[in-house]
């Protein structure tokens, strides 16, 4: 699945990103020591295609879902 965060730029998540972007979609904001031990690389994946906004806190790093980002629904047209 391809997310596109501005006009020309698309970024692909596999489905484990999927499946942790549908988790913490719903979440305003979430900490980095609320995360399983596999989710922190995840994010950390995930912050650096700009998916997620990252804050660094004194002791913690606080993760949120980029606002403005949008499901881009992608169709080979050669398949078609």
């Amino acid at each position: 699945m391809f997310i596109k965060i501005s006009k020309h730029v698309r970024v692909y998540l596999h489905k484990t990103e999927q499946a942790f972007l549908e988790k913490y979609k719903n979440k305003k904001t979430f900490l980095n020591s609320q995360l399983e031990i596999d989710e922190v690389q995840i994010a950390k994946k995930l912050s650096a295609k700009s998916i997620l906004v990252r804050k660094k806190l004194d002791s913690d790093t606080q993760f949120a879902v980029n606002r403005y980002i949008k499901e881009y629904r992608y169709v080979d047209k050669k398949q078609v």
